[in-house]
């Protein structure tokens, strides 16, 4: 498995949990624990545009990728 193909499955899992966490949230009858989920893929979300810009840059630094 290439770099390129780690970091594309790695995104698209964790846009996978950030919705799942959200789901979570928003089912739950706690509103503790409801903060709980919703913090958790807020952290999800913010990591996104880094891992997506790594990818940028593989796909940037190696031809093969384009």
């Amino acid at each position: 498995m290439t770099v390129k193909t780690r970091l594309e499955k790695t995104i698209a899992d964790a846009e996978s949990l950030s919705s799942q966490l959200k789901n979570h949230a928003l089912e739950t009858g706690h509103p503790d624990v409801s903060e709980m989920f919703t913090s958790m893929s807020q952290k999800i979300e913010e990591m996104l545009p880094r891992l997506k810009g790594r990818l940028e840059h593989v796909k940037d630094e190696e031809p093969q990728y384009r």
